[in-house]
């Protein structure tokens, strides 16, 4: 049950990468997209640091972890596993009111090399889904203001 705990902020971030089709540049969206995007590189490098300017100061979840918790979680992660892969799956976004969104995102992590939703029995892949909240701090820097997550099945995932 902790494990899932300390691979949240890894997932959350890597979650909150893939909304990336059709908006206009400088859209909401195209600049959460962007968000994910960068968060979802960072998570597969391990780039503490590009993650961290990716959750707001004010970050703070259920279990009661704030920012700094997230990324004591993301170090204890990173550093547990040789490498990180991750396949994302959006469900919805949202934008609520102008400076803040809602995205239902589904993530898998592994090992190893995740090619297509078909393969992640064979990679033995760990199944999340995500209800992360962002907001608009300010000229379109979105960060991460709340996440919530529990395991799913494939046939959530699919």
């Amino acid at each position: 049950m902790r494990t899932s705990c300390r691979i949240f902020p890894l997932l959350a971030f890597v979650a909150v990468l893939q909304i990336a089709c059709g908006s206009k540049p400088d859209s909401p969206e195209a600049r959460v997209r962007a968000l994910f995007d960068k968060a979802e590189v960072a998570a597969e490098k391990k780039d503490l640091g590009t993650l961290r300017d990716l959750i707001s100061d004010h970050y703070l979840d259920d279990l009661g972890q704030n920012k700094q918790a997230i990324l004591g979680v993301l170090s204890f992660h990173f550093f547990r596993n040789q490498s990180i892969y991750v396949l994302t799956r959006i469900q919805t976004i949202a934008f609520p009111e102008p400076a803040r969104a809602g995205a239902v995102v589904f993530v898998a992590t592994a090992g190893q090399p995740i090619p297509g939703t078909e393969d992640l029995l064979r990679v033995r892949a760990d199944l999340f889904r995500f209800d992360i909240t962002l907001a608009d701090k300010g000229k379109g820097d979105w960060k991460v203001t709340r996440a919530q997550w529990r395991r799913v099945e494939l046939k959530d995932f699919l």
